[in-house]
């Protein structure tokens, strides 16, 4: 019976370590659940800090040092309107910083966009890396430029595709006048892309001002153009020099202003030319005329009409008048000579006269004087 019992009572007395170890876990479980909770930021913790510091290390191992000595290089490089210049610092083997000392050629809307690459060299430790998208041309200029700036190698990028001028280039012939009239003109020519449009004013016979009114060349070269209107307002012609870069857009300003200049030199002609005609038309007036054709009548018949009594003035009218009284019906005045003076008259007729036409005579003379 006791056999029994104890075998009974040794498998409950085996499992009593285990049942007091399972209620202790239930009693302190809710006590450490805040805790567990804990756990996995503490170890997300433990396990990131590790990792930036490898990556930092890998970065630091990963970017060589460069061969160039400390030092400010300068470079140059072809871009799309032309070169452009940048400045590299080298510090310790590395590209500390990168900046554009000159890229006016450029258009500034894509220079903005290439500019970002200057981040990207310092960052890379090299040009050689990505263009940016749709300023490839101004980010070969830049990139080319930092490596001329730092090895001295000479980078020549592809050339852009050249756009086509609207017209053929035309110079128009241009000879100073003599003289200017006053006023303000207009006239228009060809540029590269249209036409331009100028306005020049001229007063006391010089050329004041010259503004450019509309044109439908790029604002990048027509700035660039503009530079022919200072030196022909110096030298007081058109017939200057054009802008090297800009030869469409300056030539197209200087014939525009030669031929406004034109309308000004043409202006004083039209203007005196009636007065030259007129003066034309009297002098052939006055000038002897060819005999007029039959049914014609003489231009200058009424002048000559009033002109003639004046050249014969040697005989006096009151001796005419004393003249038909002598001889009213023997000799006329109209059929007679008229006499050349009063000395040829006067001998011939003393003898034929009777004393009393003499008394008239007198009396005729003393009333005409």
């Amino acid at each position: 019976m006791n056999k029994k019992r104890c075998h009974t009572l040794l498998p409950l007395v085996q499992l009593l370590p285990m049942v007091a170890t399972a209620a202790a876990v239930l009693f302190a479980l809710p006590r450490t659940v805040p805790v567990l909770a804990a756990v996995p930021e503490k170890l997300t913790t433990v396990v990131e800090q590790p990792v930036e510091a490898a990556s930092s290390e890998a970065e630091e191992e990963t970017l060589p040092k460069l061969p160039y000595a400390d030092g400010v290089y300068v470079g140059s490089s072809r871009g799309y309107g032309g070169a452009v210049r940048v400045q590299v610092t080298m510090e310790n083997g590395s590209i500390t910083e990168a900046e554009i000392l000159d890229a006016s050629h450029e258009t500034k809307q894509f220079l903005r966009r290439a500019k970002r690459l200057l981040t990207t060299v310092v960052e890379t430790q090299s040009w050689e890396v990505d263009a940016v998208s749709e300023a490839t041309y101004t980010s070969r200029g830049i990139l080319g430029a930092v490596q001329n700036a730092l090895t001295g190698e000479v980078v020549n990028n592809p050339l852009p595709p050249q756009p086509k001028p609207a017209a053929t280039l035309v110079v128009e012939e241009f000879t100073a006048p003599s003289i200017y009239l006053d006023g303000i003109y207009t006239a228009e020519a060809m540029g590269f892309e249209g036409q331009i449009t100028v306005q020049v004013t001229v007063a006391e016979d010089k050329i004041t001002d010259i503004t450019i009114l509309s044109a439908e060349d790029e604002e990048e070269y027509l700035s660039r153009a503009k530079q022919v209107i200072p030196a022909i307002l110096e030298g007081q012609s058109p017939n200057v020099d054009t802008v090297s870069g800009a030869t469409y857009s300056s030539t197209g300003i200087l014939n525009a202003v030669k031929l406004a200049l034109a309308k000004a030199a043409v202006a004083p002609a039209e203007k005196t030319a009636p007065e030259q005609t007129a003066s034309e038309e009297t002098a052939e007036g006055t000038a002897p005329s060819e005999a007029a054709e039959p049914g014609e009548t003489p231009v200058t018949a009424p002048t000559v009409e009033v002109v003639q009594p004046e050249e014969k003035s040697a005989v006096p009218v009151w001796l005419k008048e004393v003249w038909q009284q002598l001889f009213p019906a023997d000799a006329p005045a109209s059929s007679e000579p008229e006499p050349a003076s009063s000395e040829e008259v006067l001998p011939t007729s003393e003898p034929a006269l009777p004393p009393e036409e003499t008394g008239i005579e007198s009396e005729t003379e003393g009333a005409a004087e």
